[in-house]
């Protein structure tokens, strides 16, 4: 499960808010409904707030309080994008030996939670790394059957931050599209 945009809140107790907790939830859902045998979250990690622990110790410490065994949940090791992320979960799955390394062609088989907007981006990152991917994407801007009505047509401040959203998922698909055409050359 890929670290949703923690943010540390000011002041002496740090407590952490979180951009977007349906991926914990969906994760979660996946292990307690038997489709999933562990979890793996990633120890994402902003390099501007320093003291900040990776949010996988953090989401580890959660998910034991609503039941998941600890020796079910592993964590990678702090990572600042989606690329880290991807390589870091490949590796503890070799290193905690979850594949078979004598197999020919074996490639470790993971249900990857992240929001619907970011799949396509995080899957092919996690597909280069060597992983068998099943998306499991969570956290969707809009509501099944939902119609067009006329307030969607005035300017708001959600519709600003989606269509931010939307350029920073567009400015990285277009970043890993050019940095694997560079690696291949």
């Amino acid at each position: 499960m890929l670290s949703g945009g923690r943010v540390v809140a000011p002041g002496v107790a740090a407590v952490s808010e979180w951009a977007d907790a349906n991926r914990f939830f969906g994760g979660v859902e996946l292990f307690k409904a038997n489709k999933a045998p562990l979890l793996i979250f990633t120890g994402g990690w902003a390099p501007w707030e320093p003291k900040a622990k990776p949010e996988g110790e953090l989401l580890i410490k959660y998910a034991k309080a609503l039941g998941v065994p600890a020796k079910s949940m592993f964590t990678t090791g702090a990572v600042v994008n989606t690329a880290e992320e991807a390589e870091a979960v490949a590796a503890l799955l070799l290193q905690r030996s979850f594949v078979d390394t004598g197999r020919r062609g074996a490639h470790p088989h993971v249900l990857l939670v992240t929001s619907a907007l970011h799949m396509l981006r995080a899957q092919g990152l996690f597909e280069h790394a060597g992983l068998k991917v099943t998306p499991f994407p969570v956290d969707f801007k809009v509501s099944a059957g939902s119609e067009l009505g006329i307030l969607d047509f005035l300017p708001s401040a959600g519709a600003l931050n989606q269509t931010e959203q939307v350029w920073r998922e567009m400015y990285g698909r277009a970043y890993y599209g050019v940095r694997s055409v560079r690696k291949t050359r």
